[in-house]
């Protein structure tokens, strides 16, 4: 059964002339998603069902639709409500009356939340004129029950909302009348106006507001309908309606409301005069005036309630209108504009074609634009509009090309509803002449650290005539929207070539100016906060900077992309990459403190000009034992300060997250490209070992001779013998006290620099003999390398070489060594 409520209202008194409401309740079955699918928002004009054939039938305005329903019993049960007078009633019998609130629950029909006995089908078709609507409850696709609303039409319309329904004095002031201004001219007056010649006696109106409505469903064309305002007595009010569609979606011969929102205006017609205005859209109420209330009527149909109001001030108008509260086109009227010796009042930047000067309240304070009856406009000039072909028509200007950035006298004659005439002179200045766009190829440029910013300009400068081309005289603009370059471009250079090897100087002359294909933009035009993406460019030509006329404008969407690290940049060639170039060996020095050098791990790749080595830059961190993501401080490749790495005497946090990039414009970090890369810290020292070698060949054991020394290395290649020093792929023979390798010097004292190492010779504590580090020099060719003693035949033990850098770091190697 219905589910909702349906509550009957009468949009008139109580009489003869209401309508009789049919609410028709049929026992039924289909499914709601076809009703939803054909029917949509269209105006309903009936629903009705066939008890014979199960065919239920819904008409809207494009035709009927027709559904065969399965009904549940041979017969089909079927309530009838009906209104007559005042009474509500079903099959007949009174059950309530007119505004009561009709439902069903549990298939019994209840008024006013009250049983009334009377047993109804299980679906329900109710009508209900009060709120438009069919509401109608039937099983859906899986047999669930579900009410749906479809709206009425009335005459195809479906429902009428007014959104503004007062009709009174047009004016921004909150001192205003609160009625329609109007006066009774005391002569007759000679007039230029759109209204004519004022006869002696006649009713003169001042603005008014017009109405606002919205209409269901919005394709509903109430601009061709016959409209008029109907009292609640019936009673029609003298004026004529017309609705006009309320936006700018207009196509062709199509009137109808886009949006569904209507504009009402009023018209009073011959029956008004200055005698009854005052009365005309009044009644008198226990003593007092009270403004009539009106339905809109559509076709013979209210289609709404009595809303509208149509409010004129009571009295005659007898303050004539004052210059000094009103704007005209949009500049403040003054007294002393009033005369042709006065000021005149000055209106800038009009545009050209056909425009209009509009009259307006200056403020809430003051606000005179309802008092006026009619004006028009009387060219000042008429031989200066002649040239530049300028016309007047009522207050509209009509103004061709060649008026841009003329100015031309005006004279606005403005009748008030007093009867009284108040003049305006103006001086207008007419906006440039403007062009269409014409689109140019839209154009891609990667963004290299060599800006190079060159733009195709079609035909934009080879197409123009060479009239307009003498014309231009270097008068060329560039602007954009700002996303990349800056709003206004004023360093341009133009060339007859793609590679800008032929530059365009002389933009005087319209021979060279047509030879222009190419332009580039300097890379100091680039905005302050630029983004990568589509950026518009509008390429203006206009005439001499007097009048500023364009002769042509052509725009394109120029797409800045970025290019990757790797297209700029390469690993730098040494041997301190991994294989893949993933990953960076880098080495501890020490100045004041621990330092790392990156040593520039990056380079910049063949053929990328405007980028040096220097302007690649890098951040590393590394993480601690917390988890806490530290940042160490990277200066041109170097790291000052690199002594949280160490602890206890090693490297501790060996590995470092780094990333070099590349900043395509200064301190832009939304056009820099980067790379991620891995660094491996070592120590000054780290990787060097103690080796034994024995006909070329490293061995586990080294060998200590009768005279209790571990030889030092002598030979080469697979002649090698004796005790070596290993590190960085090189070698040196374990001898004395002044060993260098690699850059690396060897010291029994604490070292002072970043090359020095601190060495130290020592033996395990179950280890046989005594360690003596070698005290030979190369100068006295007394260098017989480790000596081991106070060894017998067959003892072993283990050598222990300690290396310690200026960080402190300690690196150790070991050998087991045995007596021959």
């Amino acid at each position: 059964m219905v589910t909702s409520t349906g509550t009957f209202v009468s949009c008139k008194d109580y009489d003869d002339d209401i309508d009789e409401i049919n609410g028709k309740i049929d026992k039924i079955e289909t499914t709601l998603s076809e009703l939803e699918s054909k029917i949509g928002d269209k105006g309903v004009s009936s629903v009705t069902f066939d008890e014979k054939t199960g065919v239920l039938t819904v008409v809207d305005g494009t035709g009927s639709h027709t559904y065969t329903i399965k009904t549940t019993a041979p017969s089909v049960e079927k309530t009838v409500v009906t209104v007559d007078g005042k009474d509500l009633k079903v099959d007949g019998k009174v059950i309530g009356q007119l505004g009561d609130t009709v439902e069903v629950k549990d298939n019994e029909l209840y008024v006013n939340g009250k049983a009334t006995g009377i047993k109804v089908g299980k679906y329900a078709i109710l009508e209900n004129d009060a709120d438009g609507m069919y509401t109608i409850t039937l099983p859906d696709a899986n047999g669930e029950m579900k009410t749906i609303k479809l709206p009425k039409a009335t005459s195809g319309m479906m429902n009428v909302t007014a959104n503004e329904a007062t009709f009174t004095a047009k004016s921004i002031a909150s001192t205003a009348p609160d009625g329609i201004a109007w006066g009774k001219a005391d002569k007759a007056i000679t007039w230029k106006g759109a209204k004519g010649n004022i006869a002696k006696g006649q009713l003169l109106l001042g603005r008014y507001t017009e109405g606002e409505v919205t209409v269901v469903p919005s394709s509903y064309n109430l601009g061709v309908q016959t409209l008029k305002l109907v009292a609640s007595d019936g009673s029609v009010a003298p004026v004529t309606v017309t609705a006009t569609a309320n936006n700018d979606l207009i196509y062709g011969d199509r009137a109808a409301s886009a949006n569904g929102n209507w504009t009402v205006a009023i018209t009073m017609d011959e029956t008004v005069t200055a005698d009854n205005i005052a009365t005309a859209f009044a009644t008198e109420v226990e003593s007092k005036a009270k403004n009539v209330k009106y339905a809109l009527s559509v076709n013979g149909d209210l289609v709404t309630g009595y809303e509208f109001v149509i409010d004129t001030d009571e009295t005659a108008e007898t303050t004539a209108l004052e210059a000094t509260k009103i704007k005209v086109g949009g500049v403040n009227g003054t007294d002393d504009a009033k005369t042709a010796s006065g000021t005149p009042l000055t209106i800038s930047n009009f545009k050209l074609g056909t425009n209009e000067i509009i009259i307006e309240d200056k403020d809430a304070s003051n606000a005179d634009a309802h008092k006026v009856y009619d004006a028009y406009l009387e060219i000042g000039d008429i031989d200066k509009a002649g040239r530049y072909g300028v016309t007047v028509n009522g207050m509209k200007i009509t103004a061709a090309d060649k008026a841009a950035k003329q100015e031309i006298p005006f004279i606005v004659h403005i009748l008030d509803v007093t009867g009284t005439e108040t003049k305006q002179y103006i001086k207008v200045t007419f906006v440039a002449a403007t062009v269409e766009d014409e689109p140019i190829a839209d154009q891609t440029y990667k963004l290299m650290p060599e800006k190079n910013f060159v733009i195709d300009l079609g035909n934009t400068f080879t197409g123009l005539t060479d009239e307009q081309a003498d014309k231009v005289q270097g008068n060329i603009t560039w602007a954009t929207d700002g996303n990349f370059f800056k709003a206004f471009i004023s360093s341009v250079t133009y060339y007859t070539d793609a590679a800008c090897k032929k530059q365009v100087t002389d933009l005087s002359s319209a021979a060279t100016i047509k030879t222009i294909k190419y332009a580039k933009i300097a890379e100091d035009e680039i905005a302050d906060a630029p983004k990568a993406g589509a950026t518009k460019l509008t390429i203006t030509l206009s005439d001499a900077a007097d009048a500023g006329n364009e002769i042509k404008k052509v725009s394109a969407n120029y797409t800045i992309t970025l290019p990757s690290f790797d297209e700029l940049a390469v690993v730098n060639t040494n041997a301190l990459w991994n294989e893949a170039g993933t990953t960076l060996t880098a080495r501890m020095g020490w100045s004041t403190n621990a330092t790392l050098s990156l040593a520039k791990a990056y380079t910049v790749k063949d053929g990328v000009k405007g980028l040096a080595i220097g302007d690649i830059e890098y951040v590393a961190t590394y993480t601690t034992d917390a988890g806490a993501v530290t940042k160490l401080s990277v200066t041109d490749g170097e790291i000052a300060d690199a002594d949280g790495l160490i602890d206890d005497n090693k490297v501790k946090y060996n590995t470092l997250a780094a990333t070099a990039s590349i900043e395509l414009v200064e301190d832009i970090e939304d056009l820099t490209v980067s790379k991620d890369f891995t660094v491996t810290v070592k120590s000054i020292f780290e990787d060097a070992k103690i080796v034994y070698y024995k006909a070329g060949a490293a061995q586990s054991i080294a060998t200590v001779g009768a005279d209790n020394y571990i030889a030092p290395l002598t030979g080469a290649a697979d002649k090698r013998t004796g005790l070596a020093l290993v590190f960085n792929g090189k070698e040196i023979a374990v001898a004395g006290t002044d060993m260098a390798i690699d850059g690396i010097t060897l010291t029994t004292n604490d070292p002072s620099s970043a090359t020095e190492v601190k060495v130290e010779y020592d033996n395990t504590e179950a280890s046989k003999g005594t360690v003596v580090a070698p005290k030979g020099t190369a100068a006295d060719k007394d260098a017989k390398g480790v000596s081991i003693t106070d060894m017998k035949s067959g003892e072993k033990g283990t050598l222990v070489v300690t290396f310690t850098d200026k960080n402190g770091v300690v690196t150790t190697s070991t050998i087991d060594y045995q007596y021959n």
